[in-house]
């Protein structure tokens, strides 16, 4: 953490003649510097996006200031450097590879450093403490005035004006500067009180879904607990096994949730989700080998249950009907995606009708998953990968 150092001092560059900004009357200097006082409070107040702040405050102060430029650096403090953040007169060649300077380095960066404005009236690029940016042409300017950027005695940046022929700052621009410094320091920690107050919200309400999905995960095992009870109080046959899918069926929408609180997000993993599932499904098997290839593939909850579901009714048609080993692949390929359930049995025969399982798995597929079920020699569940 940077505090403020000192008192306000300058500095000069002897043997170049200089001039103040002599054109302009008292009365019009007044009124230009209070119109900018203002007008920088409204920007900084008009937005929580600091790269429209610092541009409109850029724009402002090199106008009000009759200046040639204007720089606006923001304090990194995770690297301890000052970077460019916007220019009102010139422009840096590329944004994306933005100049930054270490705190003391360049005229600036000592501002910045020992908390005190900079004042070079002339040749400042020969000054010992003046860095040159390949992509910022700094030394085409005579004079700077370099001040830094403080919040409640912190540092959060730097801000200079640049003119091409030299120039004395007087003491009440000096002073107006640091005014405008004051308003972006609290512009800046502003911004980045509400950025983490935004994240904060974000992880609320995270947690918060995370909960509800644990709570539900939680009550859907409880409702496939008591079916499972009454399954083995009830003597039918028939009645017992649909309720035993039943259980399936609860507990693949459960596996959902439980895979939705770990994730803390929207969205599944559906490789991860099948394998539970397989898992779970698999008690029945006596000892038949499964052979699993599932490739990684991310739905929304809501896409990722309807799969759940159509693996359930698939894998269990498998493990009830067929016989020998099951194979179960879920492929990318392009936009689409291919759930494959097969066993060496010879599959569903041509005149065979649907029963509920497949009914439903049918369903989902068509109307959440926008796809197909094919059940010829093997079951495949064609859908597109993206909702």
């Amino acid at each position: 953490m940077k505090t403020w150092r000192g008192p306000v001092r300058g500095g000069t560059a002897p043997g170049q003649p200089v001039s103040r900004l002599g054109s302009v009357s008292e009365s019009d200097r007044a009124a230009r510097h209070l119109s900018l006082l203002t007008g920088t409070i409204a920007a900084v107040n008009s937005s929580l996006d600091l790269s429209v702040v610092f541009e409109r405050i850029a724009s402002n102060v090199a106008s009000a200031m009759d200046t040639d430029a204007c720089f606006v650096y923001r304090y990194d403090q995770a690297r301890d450097a000052l970077e460019l953040q916007a220019t009102h007169g010139t422009r840096f060649d590329d944004p994306l590879h933005r100049p930054w300077m270490r705190l003391g380095e360049g005229i600036t960066g000592t501002a910045a450093l020992e908390g005190r404005p900079i004042m070079i009236p002339a040749s400042a690029h020969l000054d010992t403490r003046f860095v040159s940016f390949p992509n910022l042409p700094e030394d085409e300017y005579e004079s700077i005035l370099a001040v830094p950027v403080m919040a409640r005695d912190r540092l959060e940046g730097a801000l200079n004006v640049r003119t091409r022929r030299p120039r004395v700052f007087a003491e009440d621009e000096i002073e107006l500067l640091s005014a405008i410094a004051g308003q972006v320091g609290q512009a800046i920690e502003n911004a980045t009180l509400y950025e983490r107050s935004q994240r904060r919200v974000s992880e609320l309400e995270t947690l918060a879904v995370a909960e509800i999905h644990h709570r539900v995960k939680n009550n859907l095992q409880t409702v496939a607990s008591l079916l499972r009870l009454q399954a083995r109080s009830v003597g039918d046959e028939t009645a017992a096994r649909a309720l035993h899918e039943s259980v399936n069926r609860i507990l693949s929408i459960a596996a959902v949730h439980e895979l939705l609180t770990e994730a803390r997000e929207d969205d599944v993993d559906c490789s991860d989700l099948i394998g539970r599932l397989e898992a779970m499904l698999g008690h029945g098997l006596s000892g038949r080998p499964v052979r699993t290839s599932l490739e990684p593939l991310t739905l929304s909850g809501q896409r990722a249950t309807a799969l759940a579901l159509v693996f359930c009714e698939l894998f269990a048609n498998a493990v009830e009907h067929g016989c020998g080993a099951i194979e179960v692949e879920l492929l990318r390929d392009g936009p689409s995606v291919a759930l494959t359930v097969a066993d060496e049995g010879p599959g569903p025969g041509v005149d065979r009708s649907d029963g509920l399982g497949l009914r439903i798995a049918r369903a989902l597929t068509r109307e959440e998953l926008r796809g197909r079920l094919d059940l010829r020699e093997r079951a495949v569940v064609r859908f597109p990968a993206a909702s």
